[in-house]
C-alpha cells in the first residue's frame, strides 16, 4: 500500500487534486447507480402488479372451478331449512333437488338397554365395610323414647360395628335377604326415631331410610357388598359367585379380566371402546350392571361369554365350560335386554322407518339430504316442511370478491403505466387490461342462455357523462337484488354467462393465466429482462469502481513521484549552497 504525504515537498494540496479528478470519474458511477435503482424499483412495482393479478386469478377460479363439480361448484350449492327444528334438522349436499317436503315424526329411535337379570352382588353382611356401601364417616343420631344417643361412624367400621353400637341404646339393626336395612326397638313398647339435622354421616339419605307405619325404619335402597372398587377375581369381591380371569365380548370388542382388574377399570375399558358400541355403569342401589347401546334402533347388544364367567355372573348369559376352561356352550338372556325403538316418520305421506335418528338419503329417499330427528310431531305441529333451495351466499361473496380483485387490477395498471410511472410504456400490460375490460363489457351470444351481458345479471360499470367524468368508470359493481333475481329466474344461464366455455370469467381466466404463466407469461418475461438489466448494471458499476480505484492509485503514485523529485532537487540545491 502506498502512503501519500500530500505536498510535503511542493507545498501543493495534491490530495484534493486527486479527489477532484476521481470525482469526475465517479459521476458516471452515480449515473449507473441511478439507473440501477430505477430498474430495481421497476421490478418491485412489477412484483406488486403480479401479486394483484394473482389475487384476481384466485378470485376468478372460485367461480370457474364450477367445472369440477361438487363442493367446487358454487352455483350448485344448496341450503336446507326445517320449519320446526324441535322436530328435525337437516344437512344438504349439492346433489339435492330444490323442492319442498312435508315430514312428520311419529316415533324417535331409542337405544337398547341390558340389565343384570338378577342382582349380581351378594347382599351386605356384618363383615361389609360401611365405606364400601358409600356410607361416610360421621355421626348418626338415634332417639329412644325421646332420649338422644349419638353413634360415631369411623371409616373402617363394618355393618356389624354399627349393629353393636345401636344395640347399646336399645335399637335392633337387621339386614334381610334382599339387602334391606331396618331399625327397630329391642324392647317392646319403646319408641325409636332415627336421624337428626346435626348428623354428619350420610347414612340416612344414602340408603333412603324411611319410617314405617309400625314405628320401625327401613332402607329404600338395598345394600350390596360389591362396588366399583371391587377386585373382580378376588374371593371377597362381594359378587354372588367368584369371577374367573379370562375374556368376554361386548359388541365387537373383546375384554380381558386378570387378577388386577377392578369393576371400575373394566367399565372404563368398555366405555372407551368404540367397537363395544355400548357404555356400562354399576348401580349400587340394585347390585346390577347396566349396559346401554350407543347404536339406536331395535337391535340386541351383542354380549358373549368367553373364557371368563363374567357375563354369567352379571346375569347376561348362561354358559358351560369344560374342565380346561374352554367354553362349551353359551346363551344370551334376551329378556335381560330392553330393545330400543326404530324411528318412524313420513315423507310426503309415505311412512318410513330408520334404526337411527340420523336418517340418510338411502332411507328417506330424499337425495342429498340427511335428517336428524329431534322430537315427535303433535296434531298441533302438523306437517313440518323441509325446504331445499339454492345457497347463494357463497356465490354472491365470490362475485363480490372477483369484482374487488378486478377493480384493483385495473386500477393498479392505470397507476403503474401512467406517464412518468415505473411501468410507463408497457404495452403488454395495458393490452391485458384492455382485453379484460372488453370481456367485461362485450355481449356473449354463444352461451345459449337468456343473459348475454354482465349488466343483465346486475354487474355493470359506471358511465361517463356530463355529471360523471371520473376516470374510475371502468370500476365494476354489483346490483345484489338484480343478481339474485337473475339466479332465481335462470341460474343455469347466469352460470353459462360467467363460467361457461365462452363465459366472461372463463375468458378472463385464460387471459390472466397466460400473463402469469411460468417462463412464457408477460410477468416472467419482464422479470427476466429486468433481472438481466440489473445484473448488467451491477457489473458496470463494479467494473467502473474498479477502474476508478486503479485511476486513483495511478494519480497518487504520480504525485508521489513528483514530490520525491522535488524533494531531491531541494536537497541538491541545499548542498550546492553549502
Amino acid at each position: 500500500m502506498t502512503i501519500s504525504f500530500s505536498g510535503l515537498a511542493s507545498g501543493l494540496d495534491t490530495s484534493s487534486w486527486v479527489e477532484a479528478m476521481v470525482s469526475v470519474k465517479q459521476q458516471e458511477v452515480t449515473k449507473y447507480e441511478t439507473n440501477l435503482k430505477e430498474l430495481q424499483t421497476q421490478k418491485t412495482t412489477l412484483n406488486d402488479t403480479r401479486s394483484v393479478f394473482s389475487t384476481l386469478r384466485s378470485a376468478i377460479e372460485k367461480l370457474t372451478d364450477a367445472k369440477f363439480g361438487g363442493s367446487f361448484d358454487l352455483f350448485a350449492q344448496n341450503s336446507v331449512t326445517s320449519s320446526n327444528e324441535d322436530i328435525f334438522t337437516a344437512t344438504v349436499t349439492s346433489s339435492a333437488a330444490r323442492q319442498n317436503y312435508d315430514i312428520t315424526v311419529q316415533q324417535l329411535a331409542t337405544t337398547t338397554k341390558a340389565t343384570s337379570k338378577d342382582a349380581a352382588s351378594a347382599v351386605a353382611d356384618d363383615e361389609t365395610l360401611l365405606s364400601n356401601l358409600g356410607i361416610t364417616a360421621g355421626t348418626l343420631t338415634a332417639y329412644v323414647n325421646g332420649q338422644k344417643h349419638t353413634v360415631n361412624i369411623a371409616e373402617d367400621d363394618t355393618l356389624g360395628d354399627l349393629k353393636a353400637r345401636m344395640a347399646e341404646f336399645g335399637v335392633k339393626t337387621e339386614i334381610d335377604e334382599n339387602g334391606v336395612l331396618s331399625f327397630s326397638a329391642q324392647n317392646a313398647g319403646d319408641t325409636i326415631n332415627i336421624g337428626a339435622t346435626t348428623d354428619s354421616s350420610n347414612l340416612v339419605s344414602l340408603i333412603g331410610l324411611t319410617r314405617q307405619e309400625d314405628g320401625t325404619y327401613a332402607s329404600t335402597n338395598s345394600l350390596y357388598k360389591a362396588s366399583v372398587s371391587s377386585n373382580l377375581t378376588s374371593e371377597d369381591s362381594g359378587f354372588n359367585q367368584q369371577i374367573t380371569a379370562g375374556t368376554f365380548t361386548i359388541g365387537d370388542a373383546t375384554f380381558t379380566i386378570d387378577e388386577n382388574t377392578t369393576l371400575s377399570s373394566l367399565i372404563s375399558q368398555i366405555n372407551n371402546s368404540e367397537d363395544a358400541q355400548a357404555y356400562a355403569y354399576w348401580d349400587d342401589a340394585t347390585g346390577k350392571l347396566n349396559i346401554t347401546s350407543t347404536v339406536e334402533g331395535a337391535s340386541y347388544i351383542n354380549i358373549e361369554a368367553g373364557t371368563s364367567n363374567f357375563t354369567d355372573v352379571m346375569g347376561f348369559t348362561t354358559s358351560e365350560w369344560d374342565e380346561n376352561g374352554n367354553l362349551v356352550s353359551s346363551k344370551m338372556y334376551t329378556d335381560a335386554q330392553t330393545l330400543g325403538n326404530n324411528a318412524i316418520f313420513t315423507v310426503n305421506g309415505t311412512t318410513m322407518t330408520s334404526t337411527s335418528n340420523t336418517v340418510t338419503s338411502d332411507i328417506s329417499r330424499i337425495e342429498g339430504v340427511t335428517l336428524t330427528l329431534k322430537g315427535t310431531s303433535t296434531e298441533e305441529d302438523g306437517n313440518t316442511t323441509l325446504q331445499v333451495t339454492q345457497d347463494t351466499s357463497g356465490l354472491e361473496d365470490a362475485v363480490n370478491e372477483f369484482l374487488e380483485a378486478y377493480n384493483a387490477a385495473i386500477a393498479k395498471v392505470e397507476e403503474v403505466t401512467a406517464n412518468g410511472a415505473d411501468l410507463h410504456g408497457e404495452t403488454s400490460l395495458t393490452s391485458l387490461t384492455r382485453t379484460l375490460r372488453n370481456y367485461a363489457n362485450s355481449s356473449n351470444t354463444s352461451n345459449g342462455g337468456v343473459f348475454k351481458l354482465l349488466s343483465d345479471i346486475g354487474i355493470s360499470t359506471a358511465s361517463a357523462d356530463g355529471n360523471n367524468l371520473s376516470t374510475d368508470t371502468y370500476q365494476l359493481s354489483l346490483d345484489s337484488d338484480k343478481f339474485m333475481k337473475a339466479l332465481e329466474e335462470n341460474p343455469e344461464s347466469v352460470k353459462a354467462l360467467l363460467t361457461g366455455e365462452n363465459g366472461v370469467l372463463s375468458m378472463m381466466e385464460n387471459a390472466v393465466e397466460q400473463s402469469l404463466s411460468s417462463t412464457t407469461g408477460y410477468f416472467d418475461i419482464k422479470t427476466s429482462t429486468l433481472d438481466s438489466d440489473i445484473s448488467k448494471m451491477e457489473d458496470k458499476i463494479t467494473s467502473k469502481n474498479n477502474s476508478i480505484e486503479t485511476y486513483r492509485t495511478q494519480l497518487e503514485n504520480k504525485f508521489y513521484q513528483m514530490e520525491m523529485a522535488i524533494s531531491q532537487m531541494q536537497q541538491n540545491y541545499s548542498s550546492f549552497l553549502s
